[in-house]
């Protein structure tokens, strides 16, 4: 089953997202879910670390604008003259504690090691926020939906359909005095040709369809609603 990224994609995104792990996860909570002392304590200076990272380049583009003020005022002073001083880069906070790089891959480790604890259960992963993409992927693979449309084209049953992020379909058919629907075939082109003879020759046979998406070997979602073709 493909699964969504629980990490945001933004940096700024993922600080936010890093301060909710650090702080959810407490040193109780940690020693519940078997985190060690210096693992929890590797956790908060990755933390300060990204946040001083992302209020660095917060004040940086800051400072950028000033700087280009300035360059202006000293070309173009109104009224001629004016007294201005020259920027000055400031940070509001404390230099973070240096770290080693790989943030993000030490953070995915301590995640997985989280899941794999007995006591961790789904309210614990929804409030470190470890599985909120995750579950919303697969809870729109669950409602995926194929939407068949059909005609004939040059004697057969023309099928077409929108892949999206899936392997393909899983067609099946019932036609004359079928009662059940059997499959057709396993369909990974958008348009599909069924050219199987009707079962009555020079008899109009009417056919209809459904299909399932499937994704590697594994069908996923809903079935599709029913369509119909008049094959002559």
């Amino acid at each position: 089953m493909k699964k969504g990224p629980y990490l945001p994609a933004g940096n700024a995104q993922k600080g936010l997202w890093l301060n909710n792990f650090n702080n959810k996860l407490t040193t109780t909570l940690a020693a519940k879910l078997g985190v060690s002392i210096v693992e929890k304590g590797i956790l908060n200076d990755d933390t300060q670390a990204y946040n001083f990272s992302l209020t660095q380049t917060l004040a940086s583009k800051t400072y950028e604008h000033q700087c280009v003020t300035f360059q202006q005022l000293l070309k173009n002073p109104p009224n001629g003259t004016v007294a201005i001083a020259f920027p000055v880069l400031e940070l509001d906070t404390e230099v973070a504690k240096a770290v080693p790089s790989g943030i993000f891959t030490r953070v995915s480790a301590l995640v997985k090691k989280i899941k794999l604890s007995v006591n961790c259960t789904d309210d614990i992963k929804q409030a470190l926020g470890i599985v909120g993409a995750e579950m919303e992927a697969k809870a729109a693979e669950d409602q995926s939906m194929p939407i068949l449309t059909g005609k004939m084209v040059a004697g057969y049953a023309q099928l077409k359909y929108t892949k999206a992020k899936n392997d393909g379909i899983r067609l099946e058919s019932r036609r004359g005095t079928e009662t059940n629907f059997t499959l057709v075939e396993k369909i990974n082109k958008p348009v599909y040709s069924d050219k199987r003879p009707n079962l009555v020759v020079g008899q109009a046979e009417k056919r209809e369809y459904c299909a399932w998406f499937f994704i590697g070997d594994e069908v996923v979602g809903q079935v599709s609603a029913v369509i119909t073709v008049l094959v002559s």
